[in-house]
């Protein structure tokens, strides 16, 4: 049974496999068609073609793009160009965004006296910092066991360092995956709440939905593969594995049906 699972993160955001091991983990799990989706970044892309290719997966490009309307309103980006100058203009302004986000959280923990200074997150220059960097230091200095109890106590919404996210515009994360080429696809649905428009999002350029997503329950799932034949949206799959350590450590997939899959499968390569 060949897998699809197009929702993944490496190193280059906040995963924990470099992009290498990210492949070697597909194949593992059975996955045939796959994608890497970093958080506003593509940089993982020269490193995780070349293993790909070797692994004999079949893949497409992917980067998934944070907006500021909603903690988890996220844009994927499918069939973008990873070399795009204009795209990757954007993303490190959007990377930038999320620097300035990070650094007033990382001030609240220090009106907490718990000290971290910005050097101190393991994310080198070139790649995206998150909140998951700030949790992963927290617990190398055991004052939290996890990344959940992390943004349980300090990080998520309501916690005592939180910050709301400063992402771009939903308009302006699917007009950055459209002029670089892409198809803009809402992730993880589930998770975005009554502020989902779908309607007003495909006017905007949105092309897909992630309908099916392991926090979907089956009745879930159905809905939204019925609301984006409403819209005249294709679906997408993916487990958005971050890797060991992060409580999303299963790489899995969703079993390949060409009735649900066929339209993303034309950026496939």
């Amino acid at each position: 049974m060949a897998l699809i699972n197009l929702h993944t993160h490496s190193t280059y955001s906040d995963g924990t496999l470099a992009p290498a091991e990210l492949a070697r983990a597909a194949v593992k799990a059975g996955v045939k068609y796959f994608s890497l989706t970093d958080h506003d970044g593509t940089g993982g892309w020269g490193e995780m073609e070349p293993a790909l290719k070797e692994a004999g997966l079949t893949y497409c490009y992917g980067v998934e793009l944070s907006t500021g309307l909603h903690e988890n309103l996220h844009i994927l980006g499918y069939g973008v160009n990873p070399a795009d100058p204009a795209l990757n203009a954007r993303l490190a302004e959007f990377r930038g965004r999320r620097v300035v986000r990070i650094k007033k959280i990382l001030e609240l923990l220090r009106g907490l006296g718990i000290e971290i200074a910005f050097e101190d997150l393991p994310v080198p220059g070139n790649r995206t910092v998150g909140r998951p960097q700030v949790a992963d230091v927290l617990r190398a200095r055991k004052v939290v066991s996890n990344r959940s109890q992390a943004f349980k106590r300090y990080l998520g919404p309501g916690a005592a360092a939180y910050v709301a996210p400063n992402g771009p515009p939903v308009e302006e994360a699917i007009r950055a995956v459209t002029d670089a080429g892409g198809k803009a696809v809402l992730a993880h649905p589930g998770a975005v709440g009554k502020v989902i428009d779908l309607g007003a999002w495909k006017d905007m350029g949105l092309a897909g939905i992630e309908a099916f997503y392991p926090a979907h329950t089956g009745a879930a799932t159905r809905e939204f593969v019925a609301l984006a034949a409403r819209h005249g949206l294709f679906v997408t799959a993916g487990t958005d594995f971050h890797g060991p350590g992060t409580e999303r450590g299963d790489m899995g997939g969703f079993e390949y049906q060409e009735e649900y899959f066929s339209e993303i499968r034309k950026l496939f390569i």
